[in-house]
């Protein structure tokens, strides 16, 4: 009797063994599938690649083919951001230079696309102009940050005069100085003026010396050392009075006075 269940189930073995052996290909995501399509990602909005933008603002909008899943991006050659399923991203506060933004694709299965870079350059202020920069910070409570005041695309600049208010509750100024535009100078006039309790800064700074002292292009007149102290986010304005002067203490026309915005981070 043992021998004669033996010799069966001796018999079920080689007959499943000549049994042909089917490998299911019928999944998409699996490389070993005939029809298998590596992931693809394609940026199908946004600035052009190698060309130049007049606003600060720059929307990308991306897509994979249909069985990509999660994106993630790296703007400026920063790190990798997490894996997401959004296709689109909004850059805001853009500063006058060059920028790279990158997206990648993967599958579900983790297989990934090939990394998909856009490179664009940022001119979206006319001179003569007085700008922050960067237009933007983003810092903690506590944390120390530094902007600059900078005469854009000036032609015989001698002199400049203006007023910041910023929030006395969220920002306070360490110290204020000279930039690099008027400090090269042999001599020049470096005045300032600041309260915490009220948020205002007023500054009047000029060349002195020479036939007709001044100086042309784009430059930091100032440099602003302030401390977060409040969880709030909160803008730094110019208050209108801004003065640019030429050497015959003739009015150049400001054709943008550009604010600065402060974001604190948790």
């Amino acid at each position: 009797m043992i021998k004669k269940i033996f010799i069966l189930l001796l018999g079920i073995i080689v007959f499943w063994s000549c049994e042909e052996i089917v490998v299911d290909q019928d999944n998409p995501l699996d490389p070993d599938n005939p029809d298998y399509e590596s992931p693809i990602v394609n940026i199908i909005s946004g600035p052009p690649d190698g060309e130049t933008i007049a606003t600060s603002e720059a929307t990308f909008i991306w897509e994979g083919n249909d069985l990509v899943s999660e994106y993630r991006t790296s703007f400026l050659n920063d790190p990798w951001g997490d894996w997401a399923d959004h296709t689109s991203i909004t850059l805001q506060y853009l500063d006058e230079s060059s920028y790279s933004f990158s997206v990648q694709g993967r599958y579900s299965s983790g297989d990934t696309s090939a990394v998909v870079t856009n490179n664009f350059t940022v001119d979206a202020v006319t001179g003569p102009a007085l700008m922050f920069y960067p237009r933007r910070h983003q810092a903690a409570v506590g944390e120390t940050v530094v902007f600059q005041i900078l005469a854009e695309e000036v032609t015989n600049l001698t002199a400049a005069e203006f007023s910041i208010n910023y929030d006395p509750a969220h920002l306070e100024i360490i110290s204020v100085t000279q930039g690099t535009m008027f400090a090269a100078s042999e001599e020049s006039i470096f005045h300032t003026e600041y309260d915490n309790s009220t948020g205002t800064l007023s500054v009047i700074t000029a060349i002195l010396g020479g036939g007709e002292p001044s100086v042309s292009g784009t430059g930091a007149l100032i440099e602003i050392q302030m401390n977060v102290i409040s969880a709030t986010s909160s803008e730094l304005t110019f208050s209108g009075s801004e003065v640019f002067r030429d050497p015959e203490n003739n009015n150049i026309t400001i054709l943008e006075s550009v604010n600065g915005r402060m974001v604190v981070t948790p």
